[in-house]
């Protein structure tokens, strides 16, 4: 180890500061891998659930390591624990960023336009749905008559025309 950081870090509130910012780095982390996870899993469109399983995992793992090396300051082991730490935060970021190029995309594709007309247009289509369509074509057993439907929608589009 560093004696000057050993002599810096020693005791009062730069160790306070130092241990506090590492702590709440390492909360961050979880964070982030949690955030990741959640919004691959369950949103309908996306990379893929392994991605969201591995930053998760990436993620927590590196905040796991760094409390680890917090615990081992001062010790033998704590250079190797800093740099596993250090290591495996450019692997968690890069991972991170490698599933934001990809997620971004194809969440974007389905987004629907936010625009005051567009969501009123939507609005009103679902309010309406049987002046647009029509009422279901079924027979008596719930099934969908589709000679009916054809003839229906051959109406609706020789009212249009």
């Amino acid at each position: 180890d560093d004696p000057w950081m050993q002599k810096q870090l020693g005791g009062g509130s730069t160790w306070i500061t130092f241990f506090t910012a590492r702590l709440c780095d390492a909360l961050a982390l979880v964070f982030i891998g949690a955030g990741i996870f959640f919004l691959e899993v369950y949103h309908s469109e996306g990379a893929g659930e392994a991605w969201g399983w591995l930053c998760a995992l990436c993620f927590k793992l590196t905040a796991l390591i760094e409390v680890i090396g917090l615990t081992a300051f001062g010790a033998v082991g704590f250079q190797t624990l800093d740099a596993m730490y250090t290591i495996m935060l450019g692997v968690s970021l890069t991972l991170g960023f490698v599933w934001a190029l990809r997620f971004e995309p194809v969440s974007h594709r389905f987004d629907v336009k936010l625009t005051q007309s567009a969501m009123r247009n939507e609005y009103y289509k679902s309010r309406n749905a049987m002046a647009y369509y029509g009422p279901p074509v079924l027979t008596a057993d719930g099934e969908i008559d589709i000679a009916s439907a054809a003839e229906q929608a051959q109406a609706c589009l020789s009212r249009t025309a």
